[in-house]
């Protein structure tokens, strides 16, 4: 007997994939899907900061951008190949140093935003990249870090 598990969450999570934007009519579709770079991340928070964890492995820090717009928090940038460095001869001509065999990795621009919420602290938020990990830590406002109140119960 064949059992299948339904899992009506993941098949929502499909269709708010990255992938689910593209033009589905063009006979190139998997080959733009394979382009798209999408840095995985980790959201996690304390009771004073909220912490995002991004995975740029290969990315040089130089290369990447972080803005902050209306409570957006944008994480942009661009991994770019290292295997087919253009060399200039001497009479100027371009010549690619290295040829490719075989291409798995993925390299180009990358755009990731995320919606802060009102408790942020935006013009407190600090950055470190340590070994292909970008790490932002985003502080609380103070006021509703320290905010107590009781609820009452309603009859």
């Amino acid at each position: 007997m064949l059992m299948h598990t339904l899992n009506p969450a993941a098949e929502l999570d499909a269709l708010f994939n990255s992938t689910a934007f593209l033009n589905r009519q063009t006979k190139n579709f998997k080959k733009e899907a394979e382009k798209i770079i999408r840095p995985a991340v980790d959201i996690t928070e304390d009771k004073k900061t909220f912490f995002i964890y991004a995975d740029l492995p290969g990315v040089n820090s130089d290369d990447v951008k972080i803005s902050v717009e209306e409570g957006v928090l944008t994480i942009s940038g661009k991994k770019v190949t290292r295997n087919n460095a253009i060399k200039k001869n001497d009479e100027g001509e371009q010549n690619l140093e290295y040829k490719s065999h075989r291409v798995e990795r993925r390299f180009g621009e990358f755009n990731r935003s995320f919606q802060l919420p009102k408790s942020a602290n935006l013009k407190q938020i600090s950055a470190s990249f340590d070994e292909g990990v970008l790490t932002l830590e985003i502080p609380k406002k103070e006021e509703d870090i320290y905010q107590s109140f009781e609820v009452k119960i309603s009859s």
